[in-house]
């Protein structure tokens, strides 16, 4: 873990509340200072994070900015702690791609599926999301962009891995936003007349046997349109949380 991502977990679990900068720079062995230069890098990169003299720093209550360690932290409360720390080694959050799911590829030509299996790969905008059949997916800030390998030969018996996948979202968005959500027949989930979420899945295939070597799933949800449109709001970190904890059982 990077020290800004060291802060934003003790200010994650701590939220609403200050943190010493003393106790900082004491649970992570650096000085005031590096705390401090670590604190103004993430206001700057848009962390509601407040600054008080003898008090300390604290994290708004209404921050909802995704990142990887309010991630994990949702899913500790889910998850068994083995369970957790085996998915958050293969969690990866950017700030911005092109497309989680081309850079879901990039991961699984770079390394074998044997020790990707489950790898996550999520980003706060995409600048070229895509849809089905080629469209564009505008994944503007406000939503999540995430993608999952999966190796077939790890997955209990289901018929369609889109339609596992798409029945997976829509429980966790009725849960999370109290809403009844429909789905098209490429798994596109709608509120009403509004697309709130798109998912695509991409299969890697031996072009000779036609064998599924892995599935790439890409999942794009419309967080702050959902949020107004439910009138009901749901942190980033913990729909992404228990996404992942329903993927950890497929």
């Amino acid at each position: 873990m990077t020290t800004k991502e060291k802060i934003i977990e003790a200010l994650e679990e701590a939220k609403g509340e200050y943190v010493s900068g003393e106790k900082l720079a004491e649970d992570f062995k650096l000085s005031r200072n590096a705390i401090w230069k670590a604190v103004n890098e993430l206001k700057k990169a848009g962390y509601p994070i407040e600054s008080v003299k003898n008090k300390g720093y604290m994290l708004a209550e209404s921050s909802d900015i995704l990142s990887k360690a309010g991630i994990i932290l949702c899913l500790k409360e889910m998850v068994r702690p083995k369970t957790s720390d085996e998915l958050s080694e293969k969690l990866y959050v950017y700030e911005s791609l092109d497309s989680t799911n081309t850079q879901a590829k990039r991961e699984l030509f770079f390394g074998g599926m044997e020790l990707i299996h489950k790898t996550m790969i999520v980003a706060k905008t995409q600048s070229s999301g895509r849809g089905h059949r080629g469209s564009r997916f505008d994944s503007p800030d406000g939503g999540i962009y995430f993608s999952i390998i999966l190796d077939p030969a790890k997955l209990r018996a289901c018929e369609s891995v889109s339609q596992a996948v798409a029945d997976m979202v829509t429980d966790v968005l009725k849960n999370l936003y109290e809403v009844k959500i429909t789905r098209k027949k490429d798994s596109s989930l709608y509120l009403g007349t509004e697309k709130i979420c798109g998912i695509l899945t991409e299969a890697i295939s031996d072009l000779e046997t036609g064998v599924y070597s892995g599935f790439i799933v890409g999942i794009g949800i419309r967080a702050d349109l959902l949020q107004t449109l439910s009138g009901r709001k749901a942190s980033k970190n913990l729909v992404l949380a228990s996404l992942i904890a329903r993927f950890a059982e497929l």
